[in-house]
């Protein structure tokens, strides 16, 4: 699974479980998964990877009713997958 697919995937969880203020224990440990993986990508900058570390946070938390955190890291997640200017 390359990059861009982690964070749709991860994206994907969070809007459901923002949706049904609920998450499983797999979905929680997914996202977490997800978010370390990306941790480790070249490509982030310092923004994206506080996201990632505010992700991993709210798993060990596992607190679905905070709708608008969640919308901020959806909207940071959407805003790093913009395509990067060719070098």
């Amino acid at each position: 699974m390359n990059y861009q697919d982690q964070l749709t995937l991860l994206t994907d969880i969070l809007k459901n479980q923002q949706a049904q203020q609920y998450g499983t224990e797999d979905e929680f440990n997914q996202i977490q998964r997800l978010a370390q993986s990306l941790q480790g990508q070249e490509q982030l900058n310092e923004n994206m990877q506080q996201t990632l570390t505010n992700i991993t946070n709210y798993c060990s938390t596992r607190d679905c009713n905070n709708s608008q955190q969640i919308d901020q890291w959806i909207q940071s997640i959407n805003e790093s997958t913009l395509p990067y200017p060719h070098e």
